[in-house]
């Protein structure tokens, strides 16, 4: 009979489900390096027209596509508007000596907006990714003799696969105070699960592999604040200025935690959640700025900035985590839209969109930040019948480092939006 209750006992107490390093001895099969630390790595995509320049969209407002950036803007909204968004990323990791090539595909966010009343008061239903813990790892080990029953070195293979991370639902209203300035609230159900399943798969053909799943789910309520600032003719007739800002508060998680394993094809619990007792999980105060200059009807630049206290997370057990720090992203871009122009051509029919961003990233190893640098640019192919869009952008750009035996990422990323406005929700009149 294969030998396996002393394994898995061994593997619960030696090989915790959660990883705690991130150095090259571990080999990467499919996801960022950097995507099993706390809750995943937050997600940022706000708005299909602000992605294409870099920017997390805190001072733009777009008639023809919802953002879920600033609910202050969603007072500014004219006709009712729907929107989605699909994500394929794509992964280059070396270190170590180790390469290793990896896909993912992602949706979010799915957003309604309704104008109450018309540039004045509107309401927004969304549902949109924080976080994503989606990685594949593994890494080689020895068993002493000692540690075992076969009376030798053993081999094993460390298989850790996460999936999950947090969402959130949301809900809220934008007003209009005065021509110039908005005000909006949004109340919020974050909510997700975080799987981290391990495998240890023996050389000793005597020992059936092992395998532990940890689930812990989380639910919290949050509340987010946004104002938005506008003001036209500040340097010539034809331009607008625009000031945005929001803060989302900290949200206290009730979190709850479970471990498993399959033996036989039937699901074991090792460790129930009256185990581990109520999570004390924090998900961090955010907040964002920023500036957009509307030259003219055409052409536009911007930059914002977003910051994300993560030194204030704490982790399941009420604990801060070494390895976070605050974050920091800053954006700079611009938008053209050729389409307004009386151009025949076939390149005068569409939105052009290009940026750069710097995220200082919230995690920190050997004393070295995880920085991304990314390149931007998205094209807007608006509808020649109606208000609606569709939205194709692209990003490329670098993860992380070599340096102190870390591991670096490679990134490019192709999301597709879609944007409805008008249709099915407002009767067009006839003059």
């Amino acid at each position: 009979m294969k030998r396996f209750i002393p394994v898995i006992i061994f593997a619960a107490i030696q090989f915790p489900v959660i990883p705690v390093t991130s150095a090259t001895n571990d080999i990467w099969k499919g996801g960022s390096n950097y995507a099993h630390f706390g809750l995943g790595l937050p997600h940022d995509f706000q708005a299909s027209y602000s992605d294409g320049m870099g920017l997390y969209g805190v001072a733009l407002h777009d008639n023809r596509s919802p953002s879920i950036a600033n609910p202050a803007s969603w007072s500014r909204s004219i006709f009712t508007t729907a929107g989605g968004a699909f994500e394929i990323n794509s992964l280059h990791i070396s270190g170590g000596g180790n390469q290793i090539n990896s896909t993912q595909f992602q949706t979010g966010p799915f957003q309604l907006v309704f104008p109450i009343h018309r540039d004045r008061i509107g309401i927004s239903l969304s549902i949109s990714p924080l976080t994503a813990a989606r990685y594949t790892m593994e890494n080689e080990g020895i068993l002493e003799p000692d540690q075992n029953h076969s009376g030798e070195e053993m081999r094993y293979i460390t298989e850790n696969v996460g999936s999950g991370g947090i969402n959130k639902i949301e809900a809220g209203i934008g007003y209009r105070l005065t021509n110039s300035i908005s005000i909006g609230y949004a109340p919020s159900l974050l909510l997700g699960v975080i799987n981290r399943k391990q495998t240890l798969n023996f050389d000793n053909t005597d020992y059936r592999a092992v395998n532990l799943r940890e689930t812990t789910s989380h639910y919290g309520f949050g509340n987010r604040f946004g104002i938005y600032f506008s003001r036209g003719g500040v340097l010539r007739n034809s331009d607008q200025a625009v000031f945005g800002a929001t803060v989302s508060l900290p949200v206290k998680f009730v979190s709850e935690r479970r471990l498993e394993s399959k033996i036989a094809n039937r699901d074991v619990s090792i460790n129930p959640p009256s185990y581990y007792g109520k999570g004390q999980t924090t998900f961090p105060l955010e907040a964002s700025g920023g500036f957009s200059y509307h030259i003219n009807s055409y052409l536009l630049v911007g930059a914002d900035a977003i910051y994300q206290k993560w030194k204030g997370y704490t982790n399941f057990n009420g604990q801060a985590e070494s390895f976070l720090k605050d974050r920091i992203r800053l954006g700079v871009g611009s938008q053209y839209i050729a389409a307004l122009g009386d151009g025949t051509s076939f390149f005068s029919r569409f939105i052009y969109r290009m940026g750069v961003s710097y995220d200082t990233g919230n995690f920190t190893f050997e004393n070295t930040d995880i920085e991304t640098i990314m390149i931007h640019g998205g094209i807007g192919i608006p509808s020649s019948e109606t208000n609606s869009s569709i939205d194709i952008n692209a990003e490329f750009g670098f993860r992380g480092t070599e340096f102190a035996g870390l591991v670096s990422e490679r990134i490019f990323a192709l999301k597709v939006s879609f944007n409805l406005s008008e249709l099915m929700f407002i009767q067009r009149r006839l003059q």
